[in-house]
């Protein structure tokens, strides 16, 4: 399921950096007000561009919508 959900990503966002959306999503089961802090903070440390940034606001977005239709 998150795999599918991150090659969408990937596939919408062509630029976005794979193993930052993979370890980044990893953590998070939506994108609570933590991950969007951490992600800021992310960003500005390892110079994440904007399609790396938008993958992982995706995937976080996306992801409760999945587990539900897989449960």
């Amino acid at each position: 399921m998150n795999n599918l959900l991150i090659n969408q990503a990937l596939t919408k966002f062509k630029n976005a950096k794979r193993i930052a959306v993979e370890n980044f999503t990893m953590g998070y089961n939506h994108l609570s007000m933590e991950a969007s802090m951490n992600l800021e903070a992310d960003t500005d440390c390892y110079k994440w561009n904007s399609h790396t940034v938008n993958a992982i606001r995706y995937v976080l977005n996306h992801k409760h919508s999945y587990k539900t239709l897989a449960d």
